[in-house]
């Protein structure tokens, strides 16, 4: 008996897991498109200031890699960097990737990085309404959207037909010149387009009802999450703190009210 006690210490030492090290890198990819107010540039926005606590509140470090989103996701996938920022849940995602859950497997939401919100955005001389859930007269026009973004794939296996594009901008291009009569964007990246840019007020208009509104989290490979399954856990929840702490929120408030102050 006197062999087995230390035997059992160390390995219930090995499945708690070791605290995070000053020297842990951690690689993290976001999207290279502007996703305002998350990501406005390169290690810009309030999505990497809010990471930037998480690594002063833990001390570590990441290494923020910026690539198109659909690459963003495939190296998640593969392996090759830990974690993607801000990737809404869907169930292909969660096939190879773990996202922070309460005991009975529910997404728990106080873990997440934001909560984003997705609009129809169409041309003013177009038929095509958003409602009820449903796109009323779209005949056969396709729906543009941006690529990789889950709820256009969502849209996509409802049998609408989608038209990818790399960003916001492209979609804006296409809907001021005819070629799109509609398209799904991400709401404050949208309103951030048509502030900076008046004239599309006069051909593009935003639909009332929501398509979808997502919480965003930070989305790890599930085999690097089974093997620091509790650094993992402590930088969801210094999420949650950088989250709710009086820095974050008044960045957030400034930034959001910036762009309420510029609607007409």
């Amino acid at each position: 008996m006197k062999r087995i006690a230390p035997l059992i210490f160390s390995l219930c030492f090995s499945l708690i897991g070791t605290p995070a090290r000053a020297d842990t890198v951690i690689k993290l990819c976001y999207e290279d498109s502007s996703v305002y107010p998350w990501i406005t540039g390169e290690n810009k926005g309030l999505v990497i200031s809010e990471l930037h606590m998480v690594e002063r509140d833990l001390n570590i470090t990441f290494e923020f890699l910026r690539l198109p989103w659909k690459r963003c996701l495939q190296e998640v996938r593969l392996g090759n960097i830990q974690a993607a920022i801000a990737a809404s849940f869907n169930k292909e995602r969660a096939s190879w990737g773990s996202y922070p859950l309460n005991p009975d497997a529910s997404l728990n939401q106080d873990l997440r990085l934001h909560t984003d919100s997705f609009y129809f955005y169409r041309r003013i001389d177009s038929p095509i309404r958003w409602a009820n859930n449903t796109l009323q007269n779209l005949g056969t026009q396709v729906i543009g959207a941006q690529l990789g973004y889950s709820v256009a794939k969502y849209l996509e296996d409802s049998a609408y037909p989608i038209k990818y594009l790399p960003n916001s901008e492209d979609l804006f291009k296409l809907l001021e010149k005819g070629l799109l009569q509609i398209a799904l964007l991400q709401n404050h990246e949208a309103m951030k387009v048509m502030r900076n840019n008046p004239a599309l007020e006069k051909t593009v208009v935003k639909e009332s009802e929501a398509v979808k509104v997502a919480d965003q989290y930070l989305l790890f490979n599930t085999a690097y999450y089974l093997k620091e399954e509790k650094l993992v856990t402590s930088i969801w929840q210094a999420i949650a703190r950088a989250r709710k702490s009086k820095k974050y929120q008044e960045e957030e408030s400034l930034m959001l009210n910036e762009e309420l102050k510029a609607k007409p």
